[in-house]
């Protein structure tokens, strides 16, 4: 009886095994932007926002961090990540990240993406971005400064921190006042705010030296039902056992 008892234990132990590896299938930590490098300029323009649009997160991914090449400045400037929502060129936000003051030493920088409002696990085309202010969980700006991050335009070539099809792609505002980046506020297309156009010199595409990264996965629904569904089966294996052997 010990030794039967024993084996319908280890059973149970495998199955709670395969119910964890199903928990983590549905997706794995990921890193989308482009390289956190030295590049040519740092943005002049106060309160503005800017958004990654080389690539997207894997659906289920919780977006965790936040890192970026910073340049030379005195003082401290300002600084919120996003996370957006791809809607055929229309980006609208879905979550609002920590405000940091940010220092002007220069190099890589980074912090915890955070989450003041929405939802920082990603859905359907989650990209992220970040606006050049200290945004409250309304969205509204309670400081503004001119950009710390450097950034070449145009886009550079070749494929973005993700690789794969990515690209070093980023849209940007063209110095529109008044920005607020409330959850459902949308830029592009007939957005809130207009990005810029990509024709000519000032409104080209540019590359940002930034970069967004995500933790553990949540478990997909299907992975926790199918999990439940082995676990009750054991259990009721299990005791069908026992009262087999009473």
């Amino acid at each position: 009886m010990a030794k039967s008892h024993l084996r319908v234990a280890v059973r149970l132990v495998l199955l709670f095994s395969v119910v964890f590896v199903l928990s983590l299938s549905q997706g794995g930590a990921t890193t989308i932007g482009s390289s956190t490098t030295n590049r040519s300029f740092t943005d002049s323009s106060s309160g503005q926002v800017y958004i990654y649009t080389g690539d997207f997160f894997q659906p289920g991914d919780v977006v965790t961090g936040f890192s970026w090449f910073g340049s030379v400045f005195s003082g401290t400037r300002d600084l919120t990540p996003l996370l957006f929502q791809d809607n055929g060129g229309v980006f609208t936000v879905v979550a609002i990240g920590n405000p940091e003051p940010v220092s002007g030493g220069g190099g890589l920088q980074s912090f915890s993406f955070g989450l003041q409002a929405g939802t920082n696990v990603a859905g359907t085309n989650y990209t992220f971005g970040f606006v050049t202010g200290l945004a409250d969980s309304t969205g509204t700006l309670t400081a503004s400064s001119a950009g710390s991050i450097k950034f070449n335009s145009t886009v550079d070539g070749g494929a973005g921190v993700s690789g794969g099809g990515s690209t070093n792609d980023w849209k940007f505002t063209p110095t529109d006042p008044g920005i607020n980046v409330a959850l459902g506020t949308s830029f592009g297309g007939n957005g809130t705010f207009a990005l810029n156009s990509g024709v000519g010199s000032f409104q080209t595409d540019r590359t940002y030296s930034a970069q967004a990264s995500s933790g553990v996965a949540e478990p997909g629904t299907f992975s926790l039902i199918t999990g439940a569904g082995l676990v009750l089966a054991g259990l009721f294996r299990y005791r069908y056992t026992r009262g087999r052997q009473s």
